[in-house]
């Protein structure tokens, strides 16, 4: 069964009896929408001149580098300043393992200790020549960071546009062990994302997918009383 959690909260409680068993029978795949509320920008904003979108296509770390790492350095000290949020708290007080396409890190940040970070993460700078994996501090050591091992440029630790999803055998293998699936700040249009959905539904483990106000419906739904007034309704996506 799919329930769409969406709307305002309510005065209204329902019963949650398809959360009722032990949380780490659980999986969550999370997007941008659960960091709304810790105020992070959102793909239509500008960092230090260029359209955060671009950020995530190749092109822009091919000719662009300097001012594709500018960026990046402001989006990196930002973000760093970012705290996780009662969405993120409660999946972690829960010890949800969690599936993210979301790249801010606050899942970790919040306790988090199983997560799959399928774009990748801000924390890390990668060498496509040597395969070798850095901090991101690299970053501010030239304008435009080079690798320690083999000298050779160094790109940000997320996916760009036309690049592979990582562990997405891993996060496969979650969903076909959940029980439940909760699906939070996401549509989930693209695959193979979309293909973990179509897992839960293909083998009927309940469903509830919260489409905004994250951090009411979150705690919630993982039964923490008192922290939302919630309507938990039926419906399709």
């Amino acid at each position: 069964m799919l329930y769409y959690c969406s709307g305002k909260p309510s005065a209204k409680r329902v019963h949650r009896h398809l959360w009722t068993w032990p949380k780490s029978h659980l999986v969550a795949i999370t997007g941008a929408g659960i960091s709304v509320e810790s105020g992070l920008p959102t793909v239509d904003d500008t960092v230090a001149g260029i359209p955060l979108r671009r950020l995530f296509q190749p092109t822009i770390w091919r000719e662009e580098p300097l001012a594709a790492f500018r960026a990046y350095r402001v989006i990196v000290s930002e973000w760093r300043r970012k705290r996780p949020n009662r969405a993120h708290l409660a999946l972690a007080r829960a010890e949800v393992p969690i599936i993210t396409q979301n790249i801010d890190g606050l899942h970790r940040a919040a306790g988090s200790t199983r997560v799959i970070e399928l774009h990748g993460n801000l924390r890390e700078l990668r060498c496509d020549a040597c395969g070798g994996i850095f901090q991101s501090d690299l970053a501010w050591k030239a304008p435009i960071p080079t690798c320690p091992t083999c000298g050779e440029f160094l790109r940000p630790g997320f996916v760009l546009e036309g690049e592979e999803v990582r562990h997405i055998a891993r996060a496969v293998d979650w969903v076909a062990e959940a029980r439940g699936l909760l699906i939070v700040g996401t549509e989930l249009q693209m695959t193979p994302v979309r293909e973990l959905y179509e897992l839960a539904r293909g083998r009927n483990v309940p469903i509830a997918w919260v489409g905004d106000h994250a951090e009411d419906w979150v705690p919630y739904l993982l039964g923490e009383e008192g922290r939302s007034h919630s309507l938990f309704c039926p419906g399709e996506v």
